[in-house]
């Protein structure tokens, strides 16, 4: 049996061997990453479209992909580009942003303008800024909840009657009163 461990350790100083060649052999020869089909077709559909489009610079959507990239992780978890209008040197950007982030924007609305300008073209004449929706904010009103009627009451009391513990008949109590007001 001595034999056994000398091979195992022969076998591991081997794999150690072929994993540290493999590692230099990868760190001077990287691969170019894949292309997809549909990269390469938006790559020729946009070389077809340039002379058309040479006026207009990207659109919406381009600005919406890589909106984190260009005004940076924090702005961007604040913001969202919704619309671009105009033509040429007319065009506004209207973005959508959280109603206490606005001191923010409007204070970096000049680089932010310029920093796009060059994403989209050297074409941005102004920003938009319009307020999220936070929730509650639309006028919801709170939801009417409908009272037990005395026989689901004494139901609820029923269910829970065989619990021990105070606490979790309590919470169980709570719960099935809040699953019978709910309307359905």
């Amino acid at each position: 049996m001595p034999g056994d461990t000398n091979r195992s350790e022969i076998s591991q100083s081997l794999d150690f061997d072929a994993e540290r060649a493999a590692l230099k052999r990868l760190s001077k020869h990287r691969a170019r990453p894949a292309n997809g089909q549909g990269e390469r077709l938006s790559l020729r559909i946009t070389k077809i479209m340039k002379p058309y489009t040479k006026n207009e610079g990207p659109g919406i959507s381009m600005l919406q992909r890589r909106w984190k990239d260009l005004v940076g992780e924090r702005l961007a978890k604040l913001s969202y580009p919704v619309k671009l209008t105009g033509k040429a040197e007319n065009r506004v950007l209207t973005l959508e942003i959280l109603p206490s982030a606005s001191p923010i924007f409007q204070h970096q609305s000049e680089m932010l303008k310029q920093r796009l300008a060059a994403s989209s073209g050297g074409f941005l004449k102004d920003l938009k800024f319009v307020h999220k929706a936070t929730p509650g904010q639309n006028g919801d009103k709170a939801r009417k909840l409908r009272p037990l009627s005395a026989q689901e009451r004494d139901q609820l009391n029923e269910g829970v009657a065989s619990v021990k513990n105070p606490r979790l008949s309590q919470a169980l109590l709570a719960f099935g009163e809040a699953v019978y007001r709910e309307d359905r």
